[in-house]
């Protein structure tokens, strides 16, 4: 019974503080605590007595219970752990001092305290990862019998380019481009294994998708991971450790000239060389000059700064330096200096070497260990081998001697050893790298000149674009190869972009209205050829367009032609050349062979079919259609109108990519808020790459609301895709785009401009507290000359309640009308103020109402606190975007949803006059996406069922800690009165519960 009182007192004494947070975290909080209170509790649970070992126990079912709901972080683990041991230490303490009348009590309270203090205080993913070193050890002793090459990104405009190589024992990736994250999502691509990333080249094509990579790896319990390429790639996480967040994942950097240019052992999965290639067309002392002359920016009042100045405004690059920390409002502090202390370079890399390389170029020459071959059991039977230890010498290539004295010898009853494949990785940035790819001799021994057969490259992938692979010299080096070598291009010359799910969720919802969900002008994957025409015209409103169905068929086979080698005249050319697509795959162990099926489809039939299967679907979408009627089909010409092109928060899943909405204010001018990951590749799905590039011709500025990587990490993709748009139109000078930002943005882009690539002169920074509305009338010229760019009367921006330096902003056109878009914010008066009686308001709506802590210690907003913010602001019009991750279909919103509310989608075009149409989707698509939802109504049920149970424990505690406390002040027997306190609240709670079941059934009814 005392144990009870123990037990009570630790759950009551990190209550308030802890309890409530459990709701706000989802992985690793349920393993600690298993960890915990499964293995160390039970342990000595065991060794006292049964009452209060079965108190205890119920206590631990309470913590669990807490700790199962959600499970994020291991914070509150290792809080409620040490508060554990505090309170009952001193709970203990102060009764074995005021009450010493029994020495068997004494003695059970004294072995408790005792195990207490020897249990651990912290648990925390180490101790998972080192776990997983210890098996990855285990295995190490054997080569692997698996190892294939696979495509993840096909390198397409707008689609990563990554290669991904598959061994039991570890995983590696050749190059991370803007979005490989969620192609692995998609493709269930396994990650949890990964230790090597491996880039060709400093380019963001080739280093645009690690941050968000890395945080993957982290939730997955990776321990650590090394980069592999030229000199400072890892400059990129330095840069960016105060928006993104990196806590037990170790980031190292082996550099390409350690160990002779040679990495992994025997043992390892892959034995790595590394080739550098520099470019030759200046000499160094020149090439160094051009760099130190390409550094200088302008800064927004118009003067030159030079390299040095660069730094000095990124920082103290050579060392630490403050800066703000954009997730502080989560830890309650609000700057930090260096890094956080976690995995990060507490230390930024040389900036010396790491500016005089961005003219290189580093390729890989990879082989797995051998492999004995497999023995053959049928011939061990016929040469006479008894079961035994005998078969295992001739497995691992010893000759044995039967017991009649003949010899078997191990290559009789084996298959051939598997010397291990050679594949190569190769990146020639540009026609420069050339002279340098000829005269590298490190490949010789795996071209025609190989001295064996087993010596010769089984593949070569290329990264290398299309342009320098079709030069005569590229195709000479080619041609070295010998004529079984498989070539493999990775380069936007491809077409695939890899993603199905996209296309699954715009059919479905292009059956609601074809005019707000239109079909994507992405043509890179086939349709399925049977394509039932009866079921995709069961709506006269739902007709699939020939043209468009014709148009991916033909795409498809072009691309799907795992045959089609490279198209071109030159002698050279030997050997077979597969152009990259997601997922193809070559396999190097078991067999050699290269998959030829194809991969990703368009299934149109199938989705339809998938909506129709959800009971009471088709009578919600008549309901639908009669509500609204015949909405026309957009021409295109009305303005303005809304694209979104990610409505997710955090990270991008299938479904929802992260932030970034089009606003197309006229024909030649277009404004973005915010440009999250991948929202250059959203771009190119909805308009395909020439409406692409003439949208990006078009874009008049970006806005970004605050410095949170979901909101801006897709900025350099956007600025260099944009340059790449004018140079197809042959202007040689791309006009700078105007970027209303957070300053700090500026600490970010100038290092990667220094260490990567030239950025900085196709941007033009007007920083956004200028619009603050208490400033304007400091900061007249800015405002003006804005509202000129973008043919506006008014720029009103305001603070809101988020991380540091966040905005939120009113645009309103000289054509009358206005927009709100609030970024990332709670409840905030001051977006109120400046958005009264606007035509749209555009407001983030991260959580259901049932997650209001979580929200609230997020700084995010529920659905209602959004829809509050509205009528507060008289909005004509809500629509509400940012969805938690969770919500990647539909969110819940309340039975009370006004009817001037409506919900983004991804790929969702939005004209004024579609505005009061939209909150009739919202019960079509919930019974479009019935299964989602009921399983999201089933695990709001699971958290106000554990609240109710909180909220009865935290009663009977309280009983408790009063009768317990009587008891000691009366001097009267604890234990009997325990039992009869203990009585009464489950008795009340008993009736609590009754009467609970009996007003849902009376609500029910």
């Amino acid at each position: 019974m005392k144990t009870f009182i123990i037990t009570g007192a630790v759950w009551h004494g990190v209550g308030s503080g802890i309890r409530h947070t459990y709701f706000n975290y989802v992985d690793q909080v349920t393993r600690h605590i298993n960890v915990i209170f499964h293995r160390q509790l039970p342990s000595f649970c065991g060794r006292l007595n049964p009452t209060a070992s079965s108190q205890l126990s119920r206590c631990v079912t309470v913590c669990r219970s807490y700790a199962t709901l959600d499970k994020r972080y291991s914070r509150p683990s290792n809080l409620l752990v040490e508060n554990c041991s505090t309170t009952v230490t001193g709970f203990i303490t102060t009764r074995n001092k005021s009450r010493r009348r029994n020495k068997n009590k004494l003695e059970t309270n004294e072995k408790l305290l005792q195990l207490l203090n020897t249990m651990p205080k912290k648990v925390d993913v180490k101790v998972l990862q080192e776990a997983r070193l210890a098996k990855k050890q285990r295995i190490k002793k054997y080569p692997p019998s698996t190892v294939y090459l696979q495509v993840l990104g096909s390198g397409a405009p707008g689609a990563p380019r990554s290669l991904y190589v598959f061994t039991e024992h570890a995983r590696y990736l050749f190059n991370c481009g803007e979005g490989c994250q969620r192609m692995a999502y998609e493709h269930k691509v396994k990650l949890s294994m990964m230790e090597h990333i491996m880039v060709t080249h400093k380019s963001w094509q080739n280093v645009g998708g690690l941050p968000g990579l890395l945080l993957t790896l982290q939730d997955t319990g990776v321990p650590e991971i090394t980069l592999h390429g030229p000199p400072g790639i890892e400059t990129l996480y330095f840069d960016t450790r105060h928006f993104i967040r990196f806590r037990n994942l170790n980031i190292s950097y082996n550099h390409y000239t350690s160990n002779d240019g040679k990495f992994g052992s025997k043992e390892d999965p892959l034995s790595i060389q590394y080739v550098p290639l520099w470019a030759t067309t200046m000499s160094n002392s020149e090439e160094e000059a051009e760099v130190k002359e390409n550094l200088e920016v302008k800064t927004e009042a118009g003067h030159d700064t030079t390299a040095s100045q660069v730094s000095t405004s990124a920082g103290n690059l050579n060392g630490t330096e403050e800066c703000v920390d954009y997730y502080a409002h989560e830890r309650g502090n609000g700057k930090r200096t260096g890094g956080d202390g976690a995995a990060v370079m507490a230390k930024r890399p040389k900036k010396e070497e790491s500016v005089l390389t961005r003219n290189l170029a580093v390729a890989y020459i990879c082989q797995p260990p051998p492999k004995a071959g497999a023995l053959i059991l049928e011939k061990c039977v016929k040469f006479g081998v008894p079961p035994g230890p005998l078969l295992g010498e001739l497995k691992r290539g010893n000759d044995v001697t039967l017991p009649n004295g003949n010899v078997v010898r191990a290559c009789d009853v084996t298959n051939p050893d598997d010397p291990g494949p050679v594949f190569i990785v190769v990146e020639a940035p540009s026609k420069a790298y050339l002279e340098s790819l000829l005269a590298s001799p490190q490949f010789l021994p795996y071209q025609s000149t190989a001295q064996s057969d087993a010596d010769l490259a089984e593949v070569v992938v290329h990264f290398t674009s299309m342009e320098v692979v079709e030069d005569p010299r590229y195709q000479e080096w080619m041609a070295r190869f010998s004529p079984s070598t498989q070539h493999i291009l990775i380069n936007d010359q491809n077409t695939c972009m890899g993603s199905e799910a996209i296309h699954r969720i715009q059919y479905k919802l292009n059956l609601l209205s074809p005019s707000l969900f239109p079909l994507l002008q992405d043509k890179s994957l086939p349709l399925k050829d049977s394509l039932d025409s009866d079921l995709l015209r069961r709506d006269s409103n739902c007709v699939l367009p020939e043209k468009a169905m014709q148009d991916n068929v033909n795409c498809g086979s072009e691309v799907n032609d795992g045959n089609k080698s490279l198209e071109t005249s030159h002698k050279h050319i030997t050997g077979p050349v597969t152009k990259g697509r997601t997922l193809l795959t070559y396999y190097l162990r078991p067999r050699k062979k290269l998959q030829r099926e194809i991969g990703t489809i368009i299934d149109p039939k199938t989705y339809i079919q998938e909506c129709y299967d959800n009971e009471g679907f088709e009578e919600a979408l008549k309901a639908f259609k009669d509500s609204v009627g015949e909405l026309k089909e957009s021409s295109g010409e009305e303005h303005p109108h809304i694209v979104f092109l990610g409505t997710g928060s955090c990270i991008p899943n299938k479904t929802r990519n992260t932030s970034g909405i089009l606003l197309n204010l006229s024909l030649d001018k277009s404004l973005l808020l915010d440009c999250g990951e991948g929202t250059y590749g959203q771009m190119v799905r909805y308009y395909g790459i020439q409406g692409a590039d003439k949208l990006l011709q078009n874009l008049s500025a970006i806005y970004v609301s605050h410095l949170h990587a979901d909101h801006h990490i897709g900025l350099i993709n956007l600025l260099l895709a944009r340059r790449k748009a004018f140079q197809k139109m042959q202007v040689s000078k791309v006009p700078p785009l105007v970027l209303l930002a957070p300053s700090r943005i500026m600490n970010y882009l100038s290092s990667y401009h220094a260490n990567f690539e030239d950025i900085l002169e196709n941007i033009s920074l007007t920083p956004n507290h200028k619009f603050l509305t208490s400033r304007q009338d400091v900061e007249k010229e800015a405002h003006k000359e804005l509202c000129h760019t973008l043919d506006m009367k008014a720029v009103d921006m305001t603070y809101v309640e988020h991380c540091p330096n966040s905005f939120g902003v009113a645009l309103t056109h000289t054509n009358g009308w206005k927009v709100v878009y609030s970024g990332d914010t709670m409840p905030c008066k001051g977006l109120v103020d400046i958005g009264q009686d606007c035509d749209l308001l555009i407001h983030e709506a991260t959580m259901e109402d049932e997650l209001l802590e979580d929200a609230l210690i997020k700084t995010h907003s529920t659905t209602s606190q959004a829809i509050q913010i509205g009528v507060e602001m008289k909005a004509k019009h809500i629509i509400l975007t940012h969805f938690s991750q969770r919500y990647a279909k539909v969110p819940l919103l309340s039975d009370t949803v006004p009817a001037n509310v409506g919900i983004a989608f991804d790929n969702m075009k939005v004209g004024l006059q579609d505005l009061p149409n939209l909150h009739y989707l919202y019960p079509a698509m919930v019974a479009m996406f019935a299964e989602d939802y009921d399983e999201m109504l089933d695990k709001t049920a699971k958290k106000k069922a554990a609240r109710a149970l909180a909220q009865k424990e935290e009663l009977e505690v309280e009983m408790l800690d009063k009768t317990t406390k009587k008891a000691l002040a009366q001097n009267v027997d604890l234990d009997a009165e325990l039992s009869k306190t203990e009585k009464k609240a489950v008795q009340a709670s008993m009736q609590k519960e009754l009467d609970g079941e009996t007003r849902g059934k009376g609500l029910g009814s």
